[in-house]
């Protein structure tokens, strides 16, 4: 091959994977959390945060019970993956109707968070997808919430 026609060669193969690379998106990362969390910064734990006990294996999915005051506080369930780290990203597939979620790498765990909108008593849901670098498919959380009251007690079955 002439050297000229290699060197052509050569320059288009890295103008094409130089394109190629901007074509690559990396996954959203988890929001890093700091050690402690000084009071001011989010909401405080809700008075009444219930999540009854769930397992889920790795690309597995589980549904996820939890009971919340709506005081302006949160209620989380936290998860390590099969290897005890935490999960690499979220996909919050279903948002929740009443509420916000937040997932977030704490203490080496994800912690799968919810907080009522103001004065919003009742029921609400989302879906999680929690990937793993390296796994194929998704861990996926069903979250139902049931939004108490400020004051009221936990539901008992």
């Amino acid at each position: 091959m002439p050297p000229r026609l290699a060197l052509s060669l050569a320059s288009c193969c890295l103008v094409l994977a130089s394109l190629l690379a901007g074509c690559a998106k990396p996954p959203v990362p988890v929001a890093e959390a700091p050690e402690q969390l000084p009071p001011h910064l989010g909401p405080p734990p809700a008075a009444l945060c219930t999540v009854a006990p769930f397992h889920v294996a790795d690309g597995g999915t589980t549904a996820v019970s939890m009971v919340i005051s709506n005081d302006g506080g949160f209620c989380a369930a936290s998860l390590t993956a099969g290897n005890g780290q935490p999960y690499d990203a979220p996909l919050v597939r279903n948002k929740p109707l009443h509420g916000d979620e937040t997932v977030v790498r704490y203490h080496g765990k994800t912690s799968v968070e919810y907080s009522a909108r103001p004065g919003y008593v009742g029921h609400d849901a989302f879906d999680v997808r929690l990937i793993l670098k390296g796994q194929p498919g998704y861990t996926t959380l069903n979250v139902s919430v049931d939004v108490q009251p400020v004051g009221a007690a936990a539901k008992t079955s």
